[in-house]
């Protein structure tokens, strides 16, 4: 099996690509990536929001907490002394009344050497552990929050329950110094049921922003879709016109030699035979020799017609430049008008797209001498952002009516290769035309 098309496809999908890429414009390519910045954004947020709004929960909870526990410092009920029973039954009281219950399960008092002063579980009032690091973090002053590790052995208490999250309160003395800390173990049910509501509307309402973001896309793509088919239908109409054009032509050019060209040939050929015969007759050899210089005439005129109707043909061949110059050089001789010509391709221009100007500035130039009563015309070529544009200035009368069948048949050949045609007042008074076709259409090889 020939292995070629392995290798040419993925090269044609990356000159797909390419060719859709620059068909987007500058304004398609940034509204896609504002589109995909968007996806991007939407999916962090999505991650980012509940773990937010889990550490604010959180943090909240702790605030909760931590003011209890100053409450019951600065009333005096915290005890740090094992010896004295009703110190530890007061606090006990205190701390049953206010923190034991609903997702509650444990309350610890920390010494700073490590041992539990006191708990609600009373087997733990005595032992001594080694401090985790959420622990250490609230002897430094730190409210701090984690989620239980079941391994420690601190812990052995809670291996029978679900997962829990401990919360750890400086307690401050009169003096300002941590001398114990706090800790309460809450389940952590109802807190990931809330978070799951959260995730839930978060996704809930990504999902919906998302999916109305691809039907607004969609519709773009839809539309441009739409519109490149148009162009497509348009430039294939275009074509087949072309085509047809051509045939007549050709017609009319073999009609216009054979008729118009080949017969007054015959007709010079046989008067210079029939003169001669008519050497020794010098008033019938003048005769003759006048009536073959009106044939030469005639011919004359047919040949220049013939060579003007051609002349779209050469913009090909020569350049759009050459043929700019060759028209505005027969406007002036044929108008006494002032023209000006400015061109500025920069390496040149697809030969099909020179002609399109071509006809553009052809039309404009019959246009002023029709109706501007214009003194004065300038012709501009340049290329800007991926566009070659002709202006047509004048200094006449400015526009008036709608446009005529000439521009309208100029505008609906631009627009077929993604072009376009607009006329305009001049701020100077008059009139300018300003067309542009694109650059940057497949690859064209330049003149």
């Amino acid at each position: 099996m020939d292995g070629s098309n392995h290798v040419t496809t993925p090269s044609r999908l990356r000159q797909g690509v390419v060719l859709e890429w620059r068909e987007l414009g500058w304004l398609g390519r940034v509204a896609l990536a504002g589109i995909l910045l968007s996806v991007v954004l939407t999916l962090i947020l999505g991650f980012w929001i509940p773990s937010s709004a889990k550490w604010h929960l959180l943090s909240a909870q702790s605030d909760t907490f931590e003011a209890i526990a100053t409450d019951l410092a600065e009333r005096g009920l915290v005890s740090l002394d094992l010896a004295d029973p009703a110190a530890l039954a007061a606090l006990d009281d205190e701390v049953r009344f206010r923190l034991i219950g609903g997702d509650t399960v444990w309350v610890k008092l920390w010494g700073t050497d490590g041992t539990i002063r006191y708990s609600d579980a009373p087997e733990l009032i005595g032992q001594s552990f080694t401090l985790t690091e959420p622990a250490v973090e609230a002897m430094r002053g730190e409210t701090s929050f984690t989620v239980s590790d079941l391994d420690d052995p601190a812990h052995a208490l809670d291996k029978g329950h679900e997962e829990l999250i401990e919360y750890y309160m400086p307690v401050v003395n009169a003096g300002g110094r941590v001398v114990g800390v706090f800790e309460v173990e809450q389940r952590a049910s109802t807190l990931n049921t809330h978070l799951g509501h959260i995730r839930r509307n978060v996704w809930l309402s990504i999902s919906i922003g998302l999916g109305v973001l691809a039907v607004f896309l969609g519709s773009l793509v839809l539309a441009g879709a739409r519109a490149s088919n148009k162009r497509r239908r348009q430039a294939e109409a275009m074509l087949g016109q072309m085509a047809r054009a051509r045939e007549v032509e050709r017609k009319r050019i073999v009609g216009a030699l054979h008729g118009e060209i080949g017969q007054p040939l015959y007709r010079l050929l046989y008067g210079l035979e029939g003169s001669v015969t008519k050497l020794d007759q010098p008033e019938a050899l003048e005769g003759e020799l006048i009536r073959l210089v009106g044939v030469v005439r005639d011919l004359d005129t047919t040949l220049r017609a013939e060579l003007s109707l051609l002349h779209h043909g050469a913009v090909e061949v020569v350049g759009l430049e050459p043929a700019l110059a060759e028209l505005v050089e027969t406007t002036r001789a044929e108008t006494g008008l002032e023209i000006d010509l400015e061109v500025d391709l920069d390496g040149g221009l697809a030969p099909e797209l020179g002609a399109a100007l071509f006809w553009a500035a052809e039309e404009g130039v019959t246009n002023v001498r029709k109706h501007a009563s214009a003194s004065k015309l300038q012709l501009q070529v340049s290329i800007v952002d991926n566009a070659a544009t002709l202006l047509v200035r004048d200094d006449g009368v400015g526009v008036h009516g709608p446009e005529g069948l000439g521009l309208v048949t100029v505008g609906e050949r631009l627009d077929s290769i993604g072009g376009g045609l607009i006329l305009d007042a001049n701020k100077g008074g008059g009139t300018v035309m300003r067309a542009w076709v694109p650059t940057d259409i497949g690859d064209t090889p330049r003149e």
